[in-house]
C-alpha cells in the first residue's frame, strides 16, 4: 500500500456565516475560496478526493502537504474566512471507481484504511487558523518549511484508537501556538505510572493500582469499544475470582478521560439489601442519603454528574434489586452509564453480557504469576527448572487470577513443584472438570488450601474477622480479636499483618479519609474469602461466635459513648466524624445484633452513634428503622432517656414533629428519673429545636433557656453555646434583633474556642442572616463567605446549601442576577443529593424570589408552590407562613386582590399563633399594600399602625421602607401631597442605604409612589 500524506480542512463556523450572508452571497463566496484552494492545490502537486464545508486532500510528499497548509491559511485572511487543518501521514488503500459510479456522483478514488479518521480527528482538533499534524506526518516533514515552525502539543486520546497520539502544530515562526482544546472525542493525556491519564481534572474514587496489572488487553479494548459504541449497561460476567473487578478498575483508570462527569467504583461486597447498594453508590459518589427514598436520590444525583460511568462490583448476591435500583438509575440519568461485575446477568433491557474467562493457560496465567511470585521473592525468576510447574499451577487453577495469587503468596516458603504437589493432593477430582461451577469449586479449593497453611492463630483470627462489615481498623482488631488459646500466637496487628501478606485480608485507605493525617489503615475480605470465614467461625462453636459479637458491640458501643460524642464537635472534630462515617456499617449492625440479643449496653449506644452520621447524610428511615427495634429491650431510665432523645432526633429531621415532641416529653421524663442533668438537657434543648420548627417560637425559649442553664451547671460550654445559638435563632424571628446578634457572636466565640468547626460555620451564617435582613449586606456576605468555606473544610453539604442560598439572596438584593441563578442551582443541587427536604424547599423559595425580581412571575409562583408542598409535608408552620407570605406578594404584584387577601391573611394567623413579631409586622404591610391597590383605604392605616412598632423592633431595613411607602400612598388618599413626599424621601433613603434596586420589592413600591406623586 502507497504511502500518502493525509490533509482535511474545514471552514470555521460555515453554516453561521451562510446563515448570515445569505444563499446567494454565500455561494459566491465559496466559489472564489475553492477556486483559490484548487489553484493553491495545484502549485503544491496535492490531489481532491472530496469535499464539503472544507477539502480532504492526499499529496505524495509531506513537504507539500505543508506547504499548502500555511498558503491556503494565507489565502483565506482576505476572504474573511478561517479553517481548521489537519495532517497525517500513513499507508492507505486508494481504490477507484468505475466509470458507470462516477457518472452518477461517486468519487473517482476512495481512500480506505485506518488513516483517513485518524487525520480527520486531528483536523478536528484544531483551532481556526491552526494546522495540526500527528507524529508521523511529522516525521515524515522532517523539517518545516522555511519561516515556519513546529511545536509539539503532548498526546491526546481519541476514540476509536487504541493508543493516544501525538500533537504536533505548524505555524509561522513567532506565532502563538495554543495547544488545542478537549473536545468530546478527543483529549488530551499523559502518562503516568504506566496509565495515560487525562491532563483535565475529572473526578473519580478509584484508588491507584499496587501492581502491575498483567494481560487482558483484549478484554480492555473489547469493553471501551463497547462503551464508546453508545452501550449504556454492561455486564462483566465472570466466575469469582476470573479478575472482573481488576478488569473495570483498569479501565476507569485508562480510560478516566472519556467520561467528564466521573467514573465512580461502587463496592458491593458487603450489600446485601437494596439498603445496602444504596449505601454503597452514595459512599462512591459521596452523596449523603436523606429521608427521601434513596433510590430516587441517587438517580438524580447520577443524573447530574451528566456523562459519568458507574461501575456497581459484585452484583450477584443482590441481582434480585437489579430493577428496583439500577433499573431506575438507567432511567433517570441519560448520560450515565454503567458497569456491572457480577457472576450471572441481570436481565435488565438493553444490558450487554460481556463475558471474562480465564487467563490464557500458556500466556498470561503464567506471566502473572511469576509477576506476584517475584513481589515476594525479589530473585524468583521463570527458567527451565520451574517453568513446567508453574504452568502447572496456572493449568491446576484453571486461569483463575485470584487463585493464582493467592498460590504465588506461598512462594516464600514453597517452590513451584512443592505448591504443584499440594495442589495435586487437593484438586485432583477438579483438574480436568469444565464450567463456571468447577471454577467455583476451584476457588473455593484454593481458598481452602490456603486455610489449611495458617497457623491455628491465623486461622482463629481470619475466622472472627468475619464479624466485621465491610472493613474494619486495627484497633477494631485488637478490640475484636482473642488469641488468648494460643500463648505462641503473635499480637493482633502482626496477625493481620500476615493475613494481608497471604492475600486473605486487603488493606486499603478510605477515600473518605484520603489525605487526612490521622487516617488509618482499613482491612477487609473479599466477599468469597469472608463467607469462608464466617462458615468457620460457626464450625468453631456457638459460644465462639457469640464471644466475637460481644466484642464487636462493645467496641462500636464505645463510639456512642458521651466523650466520644463530644469529641465530635471539638477540636479534631471533622476527622474524627469521618471515621465514624466509615464505621457506620458496623455501628448499624452492632445495634442489631445487640438488639437480637437483648443488650441494651451496647444497643442504645450504638444506635445514638449511628444517629451522628445517618442525620447528616441519611438515610433517615434507616434511623427510624433502628429506632423502633430499641423499643424491645429493657431498659434503665438513663438509657431510656438518652434512647427516646435520639429516636425524638430521627422523627423531627422526618417531619413527624407530633411524634417527636411526644418522646422528648418521655427523654425528659426518664432523665429527671435518673438525675441526669446532661440528658435533661439534651431533651430540653431538642424540645425547644422541634417548637421553633413548628413555630412555637415562645414555647421554645424556656426550653432553650433551661438547656443552656443545665449544661452550664455540668460544665459543658460547647452545648451551652450551641444553645445561645438556638436562643439567638429565635429572638431574632421575635423581633429581637440587637440581642440576637449578640447572641450569635457570644455563641460563636466559644464554638470558636471548642473547635466546634460544624456549628461555627452554621451560625456564623445565620448572623450573616441577620445582618442582611437589616440591609447590611456587605458584612453579611463576608460571614456568610466564611461560613461557605468552613462547610467545605468540614464536608457539611447540607449547610452548604443553604448558605449557597444565603449568598445567592445577598447577590440578588445587589442586583447580580446570574450569580444569584449559579449559587441557587448549586445549593439545589447539593440539597437534592444530602436529601434534606426543609433546605430544599428553603432554596426554592429563594429560587422564587430570583424569579420575581427577574420579572418572570410564572417561574416564581411554581417555585414559591413547590416550596409551600414541602414545607406543608415536614409540618413547619413558620415557613407555611413565611410561603404563604411569598405568593400572596406574588398574587398582588399579578393584581389577583382575592387570592393574595386569602393567603396573606392565613399567613398573618400564622406568624400571629406562634409569635414571630417580625414576620407578623411584614404580613401586615403586605395587607396593608394591598388594600392601597385595591383602592380600600379604611383599613390601611390601623394595619400600618400595627405594623410599624414590629418592623422598628426587628430592625427590618427593607420592611421599614416598604412601610414607609405604604404611609405615602394613605397620605395621597387622604390629598396630603407633603406628607407623602416626607415618606417618599424617608423611604428612598432607606432603599440607598441597603442597596435595593429597582427591581427589589422595595424598589417597586418606591416607583409606585413616584408615579403616583406625578400625576395630577
Amino acid at each position: 500500500m502507497p504511502s500518502k500524506t493525509l490533509l482535511f480542512t474545514d471552514v470555521v463556523d460555515s453554516t453561521a456565516l451562510v446563515e448570515r450572508l445569505g444563499d446567494a452571497a454565500a455561494a459566491a463566496l465559496w466559489a472564489e475560496h475553492d477556486h483559490l484552494a484548487r489553484e493553491l492545490l495545484a502549485a503544491h502537486r496535492g490531489r481532491e478526493i472530496d469535499r464539503s464545508d472544507g477539502f480532504f486532500l492526499l499529496f505524495d510528499d509531506a513537504a507539500d502537504g505543508a506547504r499548502f497548509a500555511l498558503a491556503y491559511h494565507a489565502a483565506l485572511a482576505p476572504l474573511g474566512l478561517s479553517a481548521r487543518v489537519g495532517l497525517h501521514h500513513a499507508a492507505v488503500t486508494l481504490r477507484e471507481n468505475p466509470p458507470s459510479a462516477v457518472a452518477c456522483g461517486a468519487k473517482p478514488i476512495e481512500v480506505e484504511g485506518l488513516a483517513k479518521p485518524l487525520a480527520a480527528r486531528v483536523m478536528s482538533l484544531a483551532r481556526g487558523g491552526q494546522t495540526l499534524l500527528s507524529d508521523a506526518a511529522r516525521q515524515s516533514l522532517r523539517a518545516p518549511p522555511e519561516g515556519a515552525e513546529i511545536h509539539a502539543h503532548g498526546h491526546y486520546r481519541a476514540k476509536g484508537l487504541a493508543e493516544p497520539i501525538e500533537i504536533f502544530e505548524l505555524g509561522a515562526a513567532g506565532s502563538a501556538f495554543l495547544p488545542p482544546a478537549d473536545s468530546e472525542k478527543v483529549y488530551r493525556v499523559v502518562h503516568i505510572d504506566a496509565l495515560w491519564r487525562p491532563v483535565r481534572e475529572v473526578r473519580h474514587n478509584l484508588a491507584p493500582e499496587h501492581d502491575a496489572f498483567i494481560g487482558r488487553s483484549a478484554e480492555l479494548r473489547e469493553l471501551a469499544r463497547r462503551l464508546e459504541s453508545g452501550a449504556r449497561l454492561v455486564s462483566v460476567l465472570g466466575v469469582g475470582g476470573a479478575g472482573k473487578t481488576r478488569l473495570v478498575r483498569r479501565y476507569g483508570l485508562a480510560w478516566l478521560g472519556e467520561w467528564p462527569g466521573g467514573v465512580y467504583f461502587c463496592d458491593l461486597s458487603e450489600a446485601r439489601s437494596l439498603e445496602g447498594i444504596c449505601f454503597a453508590v452514595a459512599s462512591a459518589l459521596d452523596v449523603p442519603l436523606g429521608k427521601d427514598d434513596p433510590v430516587v436520590q441517587l438517580g438524580h444525583a447520577i443524573a447530574g454528574r451528566g456523562r459519568c460511568l458507574v461501575m456497581l462490583d459484585n452484583f450477584e448476591q443482590v441481582v434480585q434489586q437489579a430493577t428496583a435500583t439500577l433499573g431506575r438509575w438507567l432511567d433517570r440519568a441519560a448520560q450515565a452509564s454503567f458497569v456491572v461485575t457480577s457472576r450471572e446477568r441481570l436481565q435488565l433491557p438493553g444490558e450487554e453480557v460481556f463475558a471474562v474467562e480465564p487467563l490464557a493457560l500458556d500466556g498470561e496465567a503464567i506471566e502473572l504469576f511469576e509477576a506476584r511470585a517475584r513481589a515476594q521473592r525479589a530473585e524468583f525468576r521463570l527458567d527451565d527448572t520451574n517453568r513446567t510447574a508453574v504452568a502447572d499451577i496456572a493449568k491446576l487453577l484453571d486461569g483463575l487470577p485470584l487463585a493464582i495469587e493467592l498460590a504465588a503468596a506461598r512462594i516464600r516458603v514453597l517452590s513451584p513443584a512443592q505448591i504443584v504437589q499440594r495442589l495435586k493432593d487437593r484438586f485432583v477430582l477438579l483438574a480436568g472438570a469444565r464450567g463456571a461451577a468447577a471454577r467455583q469449586a476451584t476457588l473455593k479449593a484454593a481458598i481452602d488450601w490456603s486455610w489449611e497453611l495458617l497457623s491455628p492463630w491465623e486461622q482463629a483470627a481470619l475466622a472472627q474477622c468475619s464479624v466485621f462489615e465491610g472493613g474494619f481498623t486495627i484497633e477494631a482488631a485488637e478490640a475484636v480479636l482473642d488469641l488468648s488459646a494460643w500463648p505462641a500466637a503473635a499480637p493482633a496487628i502482626d496477625v493481620v499483618q500476615s493475613l494481608v501478606d497471604k492475600s486473605l485480608v486487603r488493606a486499603w485507605l478510605p477515600t473518605s479519609c484520603a489525605g487526612l493525617d490521622s487516617a488509618e489503615s482499613t482491612f477487609g475480605m473479599y466477599s468469597s474469602v469472608h463467607d469462608y470465614a464466617t462458615q468457620r467461625l460457626r464450625d468453631m462453636g456457638v459460644a465462639a461466635n457469640q464471644r466475637s459479637e460481644r466484642a464487636h458491640g462493645a467496641f462500636f458501643a464505645a463510639l456512642g459513648t458521651d466523650v466520644r460524642l463530644d469529641a465530635l464537635h471539638g477540636h479534631g472534630g471533622v476527622q474524627r466524624y469521618r471515621a465514624l462515617a466509615r464505621d457506620l456499617g458496623n455501628v448499624v449492625l452492632a445495634c442489631r445484633r445487640a438488639v437480637d440479643r437483648g443488650d441494651a449496653d451496647s444497643a442504645v449506644p450504638c444506635y445514638v452513634a449511628a444517629l451522628q452520621v445517618l442525620e447528616q447524610q441519611g438515610p433517615l428511615s434507616l434511623a427510624v428503622e433502628l429506632a423502633a427495634s430499641l423499643e424491645s429491650l429493657r431498659l434503665s431510665d438513663r438509657q431510656r432517656a438518652a434512647a427516646l432523645a435520639a429516636c425524638a432526633t430521627a422523627a423531627w429531621r422526618t417531619g413527624k414533629l407530633e411524634d417527636a415532641t411526644a418522646l422528648l416529653r418521655r427523654a425528659l421524663e426518664a432523665a429527671r428519673s435518673a438525675q441526669d442533668l446532661r440528658r435533661q438537657a439534651d431533651a430540653s434543648g431538642q424540645l425547644g429545636t422541634v417548637c421553633t420548627i413548628s413555630g412555637k417560637h415562645l414555647e421554645a425559649l424556656p426550653h432553650f433557656e433551661e438547656a443552656q442553664r443545665l449544661f452550664r451547671a455540668i460544665g459543658h460550654r460547647g452545648r451551652e453555646a450551641w444553645m445561645l445559638a438556638w436562643l439567638a435563632s429565635v429572638n431574632d424571628d421575635l423581633g429581637r434583633v440587637e440581642l440576637a446578634e449578640q447572641q450569635y457572636r457570644d455563641a460563636i466565640t466559644v464554638l470558636r474556642e471548642t473547635g466546634d468547626r460544624v456549628n461555627e460555620g452554621r451560625h456564623l451564617f445565620n448572623l450573616a442572616a441577620t445582618l442582611a435582613n437589616q440591609g447590611r449586606v456587605v458584612p453579611a456576605i463576608e460571614l456568610a463567605s466564611g461560613a461557605l468555606a468552613i462547610h467545605r473544610e468540614v464536608g457539611n453539604r447540607r449547610e452548604l446549601a443553604l448558605t449557597q442560598a444565603g449568598l445567592a439572596e445577598m447577590a440578588c438584593e445587589q442586583g447580580r442576577f446570574e450569580d444569584a441563578r449559579e449559587l441557587l442551582q448549586q445549593a439545589l443541587c447539593n440539597a437534592r443529593e444530602v436529601g434534606t427536604r426543609y433546605y430544599e424547599a428553603h432554596i426554592l423559595g429563594s429560587m422564587g424570589h430570583l424569579a420575581k425580581a427577574c420579572g418572570e412571575l410564572d417561574e416564581a409562583h411554581v417555585r414559591y408552590e413547590s416550596a409551600l408542598a414541602i414545607y406543608q409535608e415536614v409540618g413547619s408552620m413558620h415557613d407555611i407562613g413565611a410561603a404563604l407570605d411569598d405568593l400572596g406578594e406574588l398574587a398582588t404584584q399579578r393584581r389577583n386582590f382575592d387570592d393574595a387577601r386569602l393567603l396573606l391573611e392565613a399567613a398573618l394567623d400564622i406568624h400571629r399563633r406562634s409569635g414571630a413579631r417580625r414576620f407578623e409586622g411584614s404580613a401586615l404591610v403586605r395587607l396593608a399594600s394591598l388594600h392601597l391597590k385595591r383602592c380600600e383605604v379604611a383599613p390601611v392605616r390601623d394595619l400600618l399602625d400595627a405594623a410599624e412598632p414590629l418592623v422598628r423592633e426587628s430592625r427590618d431595613s427593607l420592611e421599614l421602607g416598604r412601610l414607609l411607602c405604604a404611609r405615602g400612598q394613605l397620605a395621597l388618599a387622604a390629598h396630603d401631597r407633603k406628607a407623602a413626599n416626607r415618606h417618599l424621601g424617608d423611604a428612598q433613603g432607606v432603599a440607598q442605604r441597603v442597596g435595593a434596586d429597582d427591581q427589589s420589592p422595595l424598589g417597586r413600591d418606591l416607583a409606585e409612589l413616584r408615579q403616583a406623586l406625578r400625576s395630577p
